[in-house]
């Protein structure tokens, strides 16, 4: 073989090994989160909530914090419901794995609020909404962390609603 011909096979392979590295390179992530996800379904109210969290990373727009929002929605989950203030709330737990099962680290209080659509093109359902800084791996120390939100809205002089699990991620 030519020497031409190895120094090719070798740029070659150079190059696919590049291209493997930077395709299958997974991007930096520093967050988990559920999107809204239904947690009560009756005749004329939908709730839905979202849970998320986040550990600060080096480098990445990151920070060490929970959400969690609730939204209310016509029966079967259409479109938004406006109702007055006080008729939704929201609280967060930020719970870590000790190995056995989860632990509530962090919480918060009742948030209450209204609920409603807003227009425009990026416009959809909104309702009251939480964010803890939680202090990362400071907290509680370094581990498994995720949020459990609770999303709640009021009919008929009942709360109907229930948890959302974010997924987790290790914190260090």
């Amino acid at each position: 073989m030519t020497r031409s011909r190895r120094v090719f096979g070798a740029l070659l392979c150079g190059v696919a090994a590049l291209a493997c590295a930077v395709l299958g390179a997974q991007p930096a992530q520093a967050w988990t989160w559920s999107p809204r996800t239904t947690v009560y379904n009756g005749a004329t109210l939908c709730v839905q909530g979202e849970a998320g969290i986040d550990h600060v990373i080096p480098g990445v727009f990151s920070g060490n914090l929970a959400y969690a929002d609730a939204y209310a929605l016509a029966g079967g989950c259409g479109s938004g419901l406006t109702l007055p203030d006080g008729y939704a709330a929201v609280r967060l737990e930020v719970q870590k794995w000790d190995g056995s099962g989860w632990f509530v680290c962090r919480s918060t209080d009742w948030t209450y609020g209204p609920t409603g659509v807003s227009g425009g093109d990026v416009g959809g359902p909104y309702g009251p909404s939480q964010i803890l800084d939680y202090g990362g791996a400071s907290s509680c120390g370094a581990g498994y962390y995720g949020t459990m939100a609770y999303a709640y809205v009021l009919e008929n002089g009942s709360w109907h609603g229930g948890g959302v699990w974010s997924g987790y991620e290790l914190v260090q």
